[in-house]
């Protein structure tokens, strides 16, 4: 069963910080997403799709990865003989 996903605001956060983007205006403007987006997207309120991430992860030199967690899926337990 896979991992629910959760968008990593903090680290987000601490990269637009880093270059002076302080405010969701400022991540807006460089992501070239609005505002309102970028205000759901660190509230919580919204999972971003896969171009907002990329838009994102782009402006600030980052991977997808990087800006969501849980994406590692479990992986089933390996049959051994002896369960066979």
């Amino acid at each position: 069963m896979a991992t629910p996903l959760r968008f990593r605001a903090d680290v987000l956060t601490k990269k637009a910080q880093a270059v002076g983007d302080t405010t969701n205006f400022r991540i807006a403007v460089r992501t070239g997403l609005r505002e309102s987006t970028i205000s759901r997207l660190m509230s919580g309120l919204t999972m971003p799709t896969v171009p907002t991430l990329g838009a994102i992860a782009s402006a600030y030199g980052m991977t997808l990865d990087d800006l969501v967690a849980g994406l590692v899926a479990a992986v089933p337990a390996q049959r051994t003989e002896e369960a066979a």
